[in-house]
């Protein structure tokens, strides 16, 4: 009786103890807590509507800046148009409506994290098995993505072009 008591009271002891560690631990998530949570497909509703990466809240955006479309647009022919036209598949996919598709947190996590959006998120991996590839990292800093952001935001409403007047119409697209 006292051997099943003293158990009882040990399971119990236990219990709180674990209650406690994962009760108490309310704090900000650590990057090594939300990588593990990723690898594990554990992905919140937000990250599953905006994607995974740096960008972990919801961005403000102010109206397009034409200066810095016109600097994405620039970065747009160097960095995506080996892969991307706007208006039709290239080796990924046509990219003019994409803000209109995807939210700009999705978009920019997309564009600063691409490899993990494509092995951990689930539209990230079907858009791999759509494309059969990964989208590269291009080394892309947060300024860079936000101008290619607004370069996106611009086009998003005009009407689509020839292929041979999309931006970067002319970069051949990757040696296989």
């Amino acid at each position: 009786m006292i051997a099943c008591r003293t158990r009882t009271i040990a399971l119990l002891a236990a219990l709180a103890a674990l209650a406690l560690v994962v009760g108490c631990s309310s704090g900000p998530e650590t990057e090594a807590e939300r990588q593990a949570r990723w690898q594990q497909g554990q992905l919140t509703s937000w990250e599953l509507e905006h994607g995974i990466g740096p960008i972990t809240a919801d961005v403000a955006l102010a109206p397009v800046d034409a200066a810095k479309a016109a600097r994405g647009r620039e970065l747009f022919i160097a960095k995506c148009a080996t892969c991307h036209y706007l208006d039709d598949r290239k080796t990924g996919p046509a990219l003019r409506d994409i803000t209109t598709r995807r939210s700009a947190e999705y978009v920019l996590n997309q564009i600063l994290n691409p490899e993990q959006m494509g092995k951990l998120h689930p539209d990230g991996r079907k858009m791999v098995a759509q494309y059969a590839q990964y989208m590269t990292i291009q080394g892309i800093t947060n300024d860079n993505a936000t101008d290619l952001l607004d370069f996106l935001r611009s086009e998003a409403d005009k009407p689509p072009v020839p292929l041979e007047q999309q931006p970067g119409a002319h970069v051949p697209p990757p040696a296989n």
